[in-house]
């Protein structure tokens, strides 16, 4: 398993961050996701799934395990060929901005194999695509 921990400050007060973790629209767009499909309830509600889909077959079976608006969203999801992943949204205001920290925590498919993958080329500092999101996320917030 692996995992990462991305932080900002961003320039928006911590509801409209929060909003970027709980409308389907935000939650697609700054995952690079193709959708998010068949919620059973509100995302900012803790029991809700979902699915997320990020292209073809990499879809994830989604669940809020934890919302607590505006300061706490997490979320597990399980995908193809045994990928998984956690992702917890801990918000903090200052001085109506919003300080980000978002732990991610992640399995491979494919066993062995994709573990092996992951420290070869997932893995890897800068971690160009989460950062990537991320920054779409705080433009998203303060735009």
């Amino acid at each position: 398993m692996g995992s990462y921990r991305l932080t900002r400050h961003i320039d928006a007060p911590p509801n409209r961050v929060f909003r970027a973790f709980t409308e389907p629209g935000l939650v697609a767009d700054w995952m690079d996701a193709s959708g998010v499909e068949d919620p059973t309830g509100p995302l900012d509600t803790a029991g809700t799934r979902y699915t997320l889909v990020i292209r073809g077959p990499w879809k994830f079976s989604t669940r809020v395990i934890r919302s607590e608006a505006p300061w706490l969203h997490e979320t597990i999801g399980k995908g193809p060929l045994g990928a998984s992943y956690r992702m917890v949204a801990t918000l903090a205001a200052r001085e109506g901005s919003t300080d980000l920290d978002l732990l991610t925590e992640y399995t491979v498919p494919l066993g062995p194999i994709g573990r092996w993958m992951d420290r070869r080329w997932i893995d890897r500092e800068p971690r160009a695509t989460a950062n990537r999101e991320v920054d779409r996320l705080v433009e998203l917030a303060t735009t």
